[in-house]
């Protein structure tokens, strides 16, 4: 059956089913209009009812504030050919309405996502909806906080909380909004639904006009629970003391670089049928041959042998398998992955993959990378950071700006494919693992989002889960293509992290180093209560940048208390004074303003003071330092003299080297390595999200 809209009768028995009057009376002639007409009262409203007319003002076929029935004859008249002619076989009428009283007009409405199922929206209504597209979404059926949260993240939010001395009854938006969401839970059929405008009053609210689409062939996703199955395998592959690397080659191969990655390992067994040794270990000709069945098994042969050697593996009794081979549904060859399942299922035994990098797991030794170690980075000790990768090319990068950044991982896994263990396994096996304290997840789309939704609920209760996406826009078909998985919109998934509780990071085609910064400032600074943000700069024009940056990112500018006002302006004008410099009393006045110039002559104690100072306000959460290192009278000390004020300091100090001279990049590496990470850009954007996490979650991840 097709698509087909309800007619108005159809719509308002449905809604009213649900405790929500659609206002109007349907008829299908000019002499039933006048009847309705007189009965309502005038003024009246006329609007057609036709599947011919879908924008009704558009196509003037909306008449408000009808006076009298010589009006209304006129209205119907003009409508009739518009429609041409009226039809109550084809449900082509005339509703007419009571004129309600000006109001907040918006929009409530829901639809099905093929990633998540039925979602509800609110957002701004009537004529300039798809204008001004302030609309914000939820999954489900909603509860009253999902409803609060999809307002905060809309302008008609903040209107519907009390803007200019308007009110409005913002608590018949969010009943109504309830509702549309358990109709739609509880109507599989029903494909679309527009209530626009819902005009909302000081008390109550009308619903003038309603759209509702039913699709027969509508399917819901189903929120499906992480598998137990699932689940030991993949912990079997972290605990891994055993692994066979079937593909196993020489070196510069992509066996041989996996291979050799994987030395960390007690029991480790290359499976290729000719060769006798690789690496110097002993070469097994196939898995029956191997003196132990192993734990984990990770494939890099052709997409036909991985099918029947992983069914061997399963046959013998491994655990967990790593299949770093590709050439299945991202290259539209959809029966092999299907068969790679089926024989997963029916032994339950899962793979991580196919078409993927595999994992780095930094508490096991396991690594199954095959980006030759000279070539990339290698993790030097672990780290409560775990990194899940849709792509193993971004995965890649972020690796290797961890490392730039001097930042150790717990585990990396780069899940391809993901047709049996995705992003829902691996996000439930590290929100179980203590060891890991913050996970960043990078995807491109997710065929599971309900399920995805679901763990998420019960990770982020206890951690903080960061997520970047691509594919939201021009690069969605890429990612179709690369990885088999993309499902739902980037609105929906929007709703998914908002009530899952993930932080959504949308930059990342801008900048993947705000990922990477945000878990360095997580991980090497205080925990702090709020954002009352301090910036300090030698030389104006840096300040000045930062400042604008921190009110843009919705944090605050710190007003310093009087004491540390007086303390700073006692500073400097002593060593002014010391410096023989003629001490101009409007300079000093400004002394204690936020953003804080130390001016082009300053030196280390000048800087350090400073800092030291507004250590103690009491006003200040978070300090904030633009330094130009290049400035002579700053001593080639200064990093050493930074990495000693760190330790002293209370609050987090973020410091900002201006410039990208040879000197500043070497003065960023060795603060780095000691544990002082420093920020070019970006580093607001993380903050504000850091800063976020400790206020949420009332703790600190240094490490």
């Amino acid at each position: 059956m097709s698509k087909e809209q309800l007619d108005f009768r159809q719509s308002s028995r449905l809604l009213r089913q649900y405790g929500i009057q659609a206002q109007g009376e349907y008829v299908f002639s000019e002499d039933d209009a006048v009847v309705q007409a007189a009965k309502l009262g005038y003024p009246v409203v006329v609007k057609s009812v036709s599947q011919k007319i879908i924008h009704k003002t558009d196509e003037g076929a909306v008449f408000l504030d009808v006076q009298n029935d010589h009006d209304l004859h006129r209205a119907c008249t003009t409508l009739k050919k518009l429609m041409g002619g009226f039809s109550r076989d084809e449900g082509d009428g005339i509703l007419v309405q009571r004129m309600v009283a000006k109001g907040l007009e918006i929009l409530i409405g829901a639809k099905r996502d093929p990633g998540f199922g039925a979602v509800t929206m609110i957002g701004i209504g009537g004529i300039f909806v798809e204008l001004y597209s302030d609309v914000a979404m939820g999954i489900g059926v909603l509860n009253r906080d999902d409803v609060l949260g999809m307002l905060a993240n809309t302008q008609v939010g903040t209107v519907l909380e009390g803007y200019r001395g308007k009110r409005y009854d913002r608590e018949a938006v969010i009943d109504v909004a309830i509702k549309i969401s358990r109709l739609m839970h509880e109507n599989p059929t029903i494909s679309e639904l527009d209530l626009n405008p819902v005009i909302v009053h000081e008390t109550g609210c009308s619903i003038v006009d309603a759209r509702i689409i039913s699709d027969d062939s509508s399917i819901d996703p189903v929120a499906e629970d992480v598998k137990p199955w699932v689940m030991n395998s993949i912990n079997a592959i972290f605990r891994a003391e055993s692994v066979a690397v079937i593909g196993a080659s020489r070196p510069g191969t992509q066996g041989g670089v996996i291979l050799k990655n994987c030395i960390g390992i007690k029991r480790l067994y290359p499976v290729h049928p000719k060769l006798e040794k690789i690496h110097g270990i002993s070469c097994y000709k196939s898995l029956a041959e191997l003196p132990e069945v192993p734990e984990v098994g990770v494939f890099a042969v052709n997409s036909e042998r991985t099918v029947s050697i992983f069914r061997d593996f399963c046959r013998l009794g491994g655990k967990g398998a790593i299949i770093f081979s590709d050439g299945f549904a991202e290259m539209g060859r959809n029966e092999l992955e299907e068969q790679l399942l089926q024989i997963s299922e029916e032994y339950k035994v899962a793979y991580i993959g196919p078409n993927c990098m595999g994992v780095i797991d930094s508490f096991s030794g396991l690594n199954t990378n095959y980006i030759p170690e000279q070539r990339s980075v290698t993790v030097e000790q672990p780290s409560g950071i775990g990194v899940i990768s849709q792509s193993g090319g971004i995965g890649l990068e972020l690796l290797e700006m961890f490392r730039a950044d001097h930042q150790n991982l717990g585990r990396w896994v780069s899940i391809g494919n993901a047709s049996c263990a995705g992003v829902p396994e691996m996000l439930a096996q590290m929100g179980d693992d203590p060891r890991i304290s913050i996970i960043a997840i990078y995807l491109e789309g997710v065929a599971d989002g309900l399920k995805l939704m679901k763990v998420g609920r019960e990770v982020t209760a206890k951690k903080p889960v960061i997520i970047i996406k691509g594919g939201t826009g021009g690069g969605a078909e890429a990612a179709l293509s690369h990885t088999a998985s993309l499902a739902g919109s980037h609105e929906a998934f929007r709703a998914c992290c908002e009530q899952a509780g993930f932080y959504l990071v949308e930059d990342l085609t801008e900048d993947p180093k705000i990922l990477v910064n945000i878990l360095s400032i997580l991980t090497s600074q205080p925990q702090t209560g709020n954002d009352r943000v301090a910036v300090v700069s030698v030389g104006g024009g840096a300040g000045i940048l930062l400042a604008d940056q921190v009110t843009g990112e919705g944090m605050r500018l710190a007003e310093f208390s009087q004491e540390t006002r007086r303390k700073l302006q006692a500073l400097i004008g002593e060593d002014l004074h010391r410096k023989n410099q003629p001490q101009d009393e409007s300079v000093l006045d400004n002394i204690g303003n936020n953003p804080l110039d130390l001016f082009g002559n300053c030196n280390d104690e000048r800087l350090l003071a400073a800092l030291r100072i507004i250590d103690e306000d009491t006003e200040t959460d978070v300090i904030v330092a633009g330094v130009y290192l290049q400035v002579p009278l700053l001593s080639e000390y200064l990093p050493e003299r930074l990495v000693e004020l760190n330790d002293e300091l209370t609050k987090p100090l973020i410091v900002s080297p201006r410039g990208f001279s040879q000197y500043v990049d070497r003065c960023r590496t060795y603060m780095a390595a000691k544990k002082l990470r420093t920020y070019t850009v970006p580093m607001m954007k993380p903050l504000g999200i850091a800063l976020r996490i400790w206020k949420r979650y009332g703790r600190s991840f240094m490490e």
